[in-house]
C-alpha cells in the first residue's frame, strides 16, 4: 500500500524548480544497485547515518518514514496531519526533519519528512522531496537506478509532461484508445490501477470485466468494481501495455485515476521532475487484450486492492 499525501510546501517547490534543473544538468550520474518490494523499486539510503531501504514512490508527495526507522534514527516529531491511504483507512502522520539524507555519493540536509504508521519495518518511501532533487532513471530489468541520468539516455525514451503542483505527477494518458486527464503516474503501486466511474463512460473502448473475478461484498458496497483489463499507453509513441483496473464511485485519492508504472512491459522509467516530465522505455506486448472478455486477470497481482477480494482458500 502506498499513501498519497498532500499539502507540503507546494509554493516553495514550484519556486525552486529552475534551480533544481540547473543542479540536475551539472551533477554527475551515479548508478546504484536496486532491490524490489513486490513490483516496486527500492534503493539503499542513509537516514542521518542509519542504513535503510527506500521505495521509489512517485505516488507519494513527501519522504515518509516508518515509526521504527524514525525512532532508530532518533528523529523528533512535531504536529500531526491526516493521511488517507489507498485502502480507505485514515492514518495520523507526524512531521519531522531528516538532518542528513544520504544517497550514494550525494546527501541532502534538513529534509522535511513524515512519520507514518502505514509504513513498517526499516523502510521509507522516497516521494516528491526525493525526486525534486534527484532526477532518477529506474531500470527494473537491469536492477539498477541511476541518479542524474545522461540526457542522451532520456532522448531515446518516450517522455510525457506532468503537472507537479499537487506534488505527485499528474498526466494526460491514453487508456483504451481514449485520452484521460488528471491521472496519477504511480511507481509506488503494485497491482494495476484505478479509474473514477465518472470517466469510465468516456472510454472509446469499454472495460470488460472478467466474470471469474470476485470482489469482496464490503468493497462492492464502497463502490469498487475490479477484474477488468485496460490498454494503457504511458506516453505518445510508446506501445500499449495491459493493466488490471478497478473502478471506484469516488475519485481515487481525488483524481480521475491512478495507474501503476511498474508493469512488466516498462523496461525503464525516468523521473525528471526538474524538467517536469516522466519518460518511458516500453516493450511491445503480444496481444494487449483490453477488449477481450476472456482476458485473464491475475489475482495475485492485486496487492494494492488486497482488501477487495476474498482470501485464498
Amino acid at each position: 500500500m502506498r499513501p498519497l499525501v498532500f499539502g507540503l510546501c507546494i509554493a516553495a517547490a514550484l519556486a525552486a524548480g529552475a534551480s533544481d534543473a540547473r543542479r540536475a544538468s551539472a551533477a554527475a550520474a551515479v548508478a546504484i544497485a536496486s532491490g524490489e518490494n513486490a513490483t516496486r523499486t527500492t534503493i539503499p539510503v542513509t537516514i542521518d547515518g542509519l542504513h535503510a531501504t527506500c521505495v521509489l514512490d512517485t505516488g507519494t508527495s513527501a519522504i515518509i518514514l516508518s515509526a521504527a526507522l524514525a525512532e532508530s534514527a532518533r528523529l523528533s516529531s512535531r504536529a500531526g496531519s491526516f493521511e488517507v491511504a489507498p485502502d480507505g483507512h485514515t492514518y495520523v502522520d507526524r512531521a519531522t526533519e531528516i538532518p542528513r539524507l544520504g544517497v550514494a555519493q550525494y546527501a541532502l540536509e534538513d529534509v522535511p519528512a513524515l512519520i507514518s504508521p502505514n509504513v513498517t519495518g526499516n523502510e521509507a518511501l522516497c516521494g516528491y522531496d526525493f525526486f525534486a532533487h534527484f532526477p532518477t532513471l529506474i531500470e527494473r530489468d537491469r536492477r539498477q537506478v541511476t541518479l542524474y541520468p545522461p540526457s542522451s539516455r532520456l532522448a531515446r525514451m518516450h517522455c510525457l509532461p506532468v503537472d507537479l503542483s499537487p506534488r505527485v505527477p499528474l498526466a494526460t494518458i491514453e487508456i483504451n484508445d481514449t485520452m484521460l486527464s488528471h491521472i496519477v503516474l504511480d511507481s509506488g503501486m503494485a497491482g494495476g490501477g484505478a479509474l473514477w466511474e465518472g470517466v469510465r463512460t468516456q472510454l472509446h473502448q469499454p472495460l470488460i470485466a472478467n466474470a471469474e473475478y470476485e470482489t469482496m461484498p464490503g468493497a462492492v458496497r464502497e463502490g469498487f468494481a475490479c477484474g477488468a483489463v485496460a490498454a494503457v499507453r504511458y506516453a505518445p509513441g510508446a506501445p500499449p501495455s495491459s493493466m488490471p483496473i478497478c473502478t471506484e464511485t469516488q475519485r481515487p485519492d481525488g483524481y480521475n485515476g491512478i495507474i501503476e508504472t511498474n508493469r512488466p512491459s516498462v523496461r525503464a522509467m525516468a523521473v525528471d521532475y526538474p524538467h517536469r516530465r516522466i519518460c518511458f522505455d516500453v516493450a511491445a506486448e503480444s496481444g494487449v487484450a483490453s477488449r477481450d472478455a476472456q482476458s485473464p486477470v491475475v489475482r495475485d497481482a492485486w496487492t494494492r486492492f488486497n482488501d477487495l477480494r476474498p482470501p485464498k482458500s
